[in-house]
């Protein structure tokens, strides 16, 4: 399985870097120069379209830098056009349902951002920069670009985004970097940006949108993969400190064991001493319904010979605040300890309602079935809440219930797939 990671960390991101990159990754540039032809049929007053991309030098670096020339008649668009227009594009193109998708949120995410912004509807917002057919030509584009590479369905990653500093002036005047829009879309699609490296704005309203509606999740570094292809797409400045370039890396997940996948997990813990076990019993409750997959409580003794217990949660680890949280405000705990574990899962989980007969009657129980990545049966488990019913409703022990069914396990379960 492939990944896709984008490393804007270098000089931020803009729509344009990412389609030069994904160009530079070995992405068809014909099939991209064709919106050529298809932008003027539904985006009134453009004309002379020609799009190309070169080879340039950042900072010393050689980049691919997208070129795009046109003749616009219009001053601004209203938001309501950009969308209608990416729209009917995408319809016209031979790209597939998840590409449609990504294109036509992606416009949908930044108008309705610069809405927001500005305290106006999508209908009545008027764009100025975000309206220009560069930004339908990197959206529209970046959606051509991915389903020609092949990696349309491959997971995407993306590092941190510098967002730069310093002042800008746009259209709406001088303001301080990042723009409301550019800030605006980051903290909507939960992306990890941080500022500079250096004072000029690094990370645009439409390279925020396109990631976050691209990227299944922001990483804080590279995770362990295995490069294949590396691209290098350029922005249009030439920064003296930093290359003005965007990385899209293409990888191969290394997260299979033998046949496991191998993940990546937070584990939080607290201890206390000055608790009931009402409260302990309720942190873990809270704790479950608030996403975390396991709880233990772990008796121990502490300073003074006090007796308390150790509270450990394990979470996804962009759950790892949100548990740290509600450990700190609900039992007073001054400090939460964290790390991140990796650890070997099954990969494949089903869940498989069999019948089985008991003195005669039927009864529906649920298997839990466990495959590894080439389809072998590592584990095969009654649900207990089932088992829990049945001895019930028959009246005899469950360890009977579980020897009926594990004697018979073979007519439910072909181990051979």
């Amino acid at each position: 399985m492939t990944i896709l990671v984008f490393d804007p960390s270098i000089a931020g991101v803009s729509g344009d870097m990412i389609l030069g990159s994904l160009v530079d990754l070995g992405a068809n540039q014909r099939e991209i120069e064709l919106l050529r032809e298809f932008i003027p049929r539904y985006v009134d007053g453009v004309s002379d379209i020609d799009i190309s991309f070169i080879d340039v030098h950042r900072g010393g670096f050689r980049a691919k830098k997208l070129v795009a020339k046109f003749i616009d008649r219009a001053s601004h668009r209203h938001g309501i056009e950009m969308i209608r227009a990416v729209e009917r594009i995408v319809m016209d193109l031979e790209l597939s349902d998840k590409m449609k998708s990504f294109a036509i949120n992606a416009i949908k995410s930044l108008v309705e951002v610069e809405a927001y912004v500005h305290g106006v509807s999508i209908d009545s917002v008027e764009l100025d920069e975000s309206g220009s057919i560069d930004t339908i030509i990197d959206i529209v584009g970046t959606a051509i670009a991915l389903q020609s590479l092949g990696i349309a369905d491959s997971t995407v990653l993306s590092l941190p985004i510098a967002l730069g500093g310093g002042k800008i002036s746009f259209s709406h005047g001088i303001f301080s970097v990042p723009t409301p829009a550019t800030l605006e879309l980051a903290k909507r699609g939960r992306a990890l940006v941080f500022g500079g490296p250096i004072d000029e704005e690094l990370a645009t309203p439409t390279g925020v949108a396109i990631l976050i509606n691209l990227v299944d999740r922001f990483e804080a570094r590279l995770p362990p993969v295995k490069p294949i292809r590396i691209g290098y797409g350029a922005g249009d400045k030439e920064f003296k400190s930093i290359p003005n370039i965007l990385r899209a890396i293409l990888c191969e997940n290394t997260n299979e064991v033998d046949g496991y996948s191998l993940e990546e997990i937070g584990v939080i813990e607290t201890d206390i001493d000055d608790a009931t076990g009402e409260m302990a019993g309720y942190i873990v409750e809270r704790l479950l319904n608030s996403g975390a997959r396991d709880v233990s409580i772990i008796p121990l003794y502490m300073k003074k010979n006090r007796p308390g217990f150790m509270i450990r949660a394990i979470t996804d680890i962009d759950n790892m605040t949100k548990l740290a949280d509600i450990l700190i405000r609900e039992i007073g705990t001054l400090g939460v300890r964290y790390n991140i574990y990796k650890r070997v899962v099954v990969p494949i989980r089903e869940l498989r309602p069999i019948e089985i007969e008991i003195n005669g009657r039927k009864a529906t129980i649920t298997l839990k079935i466990g495959r590894n990545l080439r389809g072998e049966i590592i584990s095969v488990k009654p649900e207990y809440e089932d088992l829990k019913t049945i001895s019930k409703e028959f009246g005899i022990p469950i360890k009977d219930v579980l020897r009926i069914i594990y004697e018979n396990i073979g007519r439910y379960i072909n181990y051979r797939h």
